[in-house]
């Protein structure tokens, strides 16, 4: 934790016990315990506008918007409070169920003020995403289950008569904001998780006295300087304390990925108002009013969209790392140059068609060009590389369809012939690519040539090894060289005492 907001704690604890022992001790008459307290919760969101707006010297772009959106919101709730505390100094405490309506007006653009803060300041482009809006619908929607089952609906169907929905406009609107709130305290990044969740929890504070405040106004037992309005008081301490440092802030644009840490969030309102439709239903012998009927048929129908919403995305998840374990095969088999099989791939190819199982006769062609130093040194490797990929296109054009082709390195290539039932096949092949390499490579409107020195190697499964093999096709091509280059040369015993030390790859 910031070492700014532990210097804030002891100073905004030192005031909540002062506020809890002035709601105790209630000193004077009730007119000064509701002025003590009014003047201390305005005091307390005075101090709380002060540190965000001090704050936002810090920051740039749309952070040090949102820190004053913030701290002016803070303001206006100050100023209400204000408001509210000379109306009833002046016309009585007991007109303090009655707000008055310039004070009104301020607590609503507060209301609005501050969320929106909040969303410049946590949001980002995951909030936007369908997920995140099904879990703001899910929570609000179980926030408001329990909230109207257990105080908005028993108090509006008590007094029908006299109370309308307009009354319930602050429980509602707070059920709409705490939902958006802890939204934004999950998707925060995470050098602002400290600060999104401390000002998330002042927020709710202040929106459960004002839910208190609009039930016990409808029953006209509301009086200024009780315990209800503590959640004020508190709420604005600990927006005081939330307020960012320097270095939160310079973090306030990443976007922590990791989802598994909230993934439970929308379901705890959910599993809350489930208990809550349980208790209801032993107590009231199975009853339901329409209002939590529709209700819970809402939050059943956000939770199996949600559902389907998370099957798609894991659906969509799962084939992305498919494609990326494909991806990653082929990149460790596959020459990035060419796209032919690498020396890796094709030793393996080699290695399973020489297992004693298969019993198959094979034939591998080894392929070094002849005349493509000069082409790389003069034209460059730009040049040297599209003159490979030309080659490698000429090789497997050559070869059968089911022959492997491979690129071993440098100007070094190798095919594979499995299954090989006619021996010849494989001199057969050698000429097509030998052919095929007569042709000129166009090089900026100039012919350019390169030839192959071959060597052929044949092995039957279960006779020889994949060394043997490989250095007997070795063999043969280096013999090519010898003759002459630009030719083919089957292996024979003889050419190992020609070969010289060291020579095969």
């Amino acid at each position: 934790m910031a070492a700014g907001r532990v210097q804030r704690i002891p100073t905004a604890a030192l005031a909540v016990a002062g506020f809890v022992a002035i709601l105790v001790v209630r000193p004077g008459s009730p007119t000064m315990t509701a002025t003590l307290t009014g003047v201390l919760t305005t005091g307390a969101a005075v101090l709380a506008a002060a540190v965000w707006l001090r704050a936002a010297r810090w920051a740039t772009g749309r952070a040090k918007l949102a820190l004053r959106l913030l701290g002016i919101a803070m303001l206006g709730w100050a100023a209400g409070s204000a408001t509210w505390i000379n109306g009833y100094l002046t016309s009585g405490i007991d007109s303090a169920t009655k707000i008055p309506p310039l004070a009104e007006i301020i607590f609503a653009v507060s209301m609005l003020l501050a969320p929106l803060a909040m969303v410049i300041l946590f949001g980002n482009k995951r909030m936007f995403s369908i997920r995140t809006v099904l879990d703001a619908l899910l929570i609000a929607s179980a926030l408001l289950y329990v909230a109207w089952a257990v105080v908005l609906g028993p108090l509006y169907h008590a007094r029908r008569g006299s109370l309308t929905l307009s009354a319930l406009a602050y429980p509602l609107a707070d059920v709409v904001i705490a939902s958006l709130v802890l939204i934004l305290i999950r998707d925060a990044a995470p050098t602002m998780r400290v600060p999104a969740r401390l000002v998330g929890a002042g927020v709710i504070l202040m929106c459960v006295s004002d839910s208190t405040y609009a039930v016990l106004s409808a029953e006209g037992a509301y009086r200024p300087g009780g315990f209800g309005d503590l959640g004020w008081f508190l709420g604005f301490a600990v927006v005081a304390v939330a307020a960012p440092r320097r270095h939160e802030l310079a973090g306030s644009a990443a976007v922590d990925e990791d989802e598994s840490s909230s993934f439970l969030l929308p379901y705890l309102p959910f599993i809350l108002a489930l208990g809550t439709a349980g208790v209801l239903f032993v107590v009231k012998g199975g009853q339901i009013e329409p209002t939590l009927y529709v209700i819970s048929t809402v939050l059943v129908i956000l939770v199996v969209v949600r559902q389907l919403i998370v099957l798609r995305d894991n659906r969509a998840l799962t084939d992305q790392l498919e494609k990326a374990v494909e991806d990653l095969k082929y990149r460790a088999y596959h020459d990035p140059l060419t796209g032919l099989a690498n020396r890796e791939k094709f030793m393996e190819t080699v290695e399973h068609a020489l297992a004693p199982a298969a019993g198959a006769q094979i034939a591998v062609l080894y392929i070094d060009l002849d005349g493509f130093k000069p082409i790389n040194d003069t034209f460059g490797h730009a040049t040297g590389d599209h003159t490979l990929t030309v080659v490698a296109e000429r090789l497997n054009r050559a070869a059968r369809e089911s022959d492997i082709v491979a690129r071993l390195g440098g100007d070094e290539f190798a095919v594979l012939l499995p299954d090989l039932h006619y021996a010849p096949d494989a001199h057969s092949v050698a000429q097509r690519i030998q052919s095929s390499l007569d042709q000129d490579i166009d090089i900026d409107g100039e012919p350019v040539r390169v030839g192959a020195s071959i060597g052929v190697a044949y092995g039957r499964a279960g006779r020889i090894g994949l060394g043997e093999l490989l250095r007997n096709a070795d063999v043969a091509m280096y013999a090519a060289k010898v003759q002459g280059r630009r030719r083919t040369v089957a292996f024979e015993p003889h050419l190992l005492s020609k070969r010289p030390l060291g020579h095969v790859s």
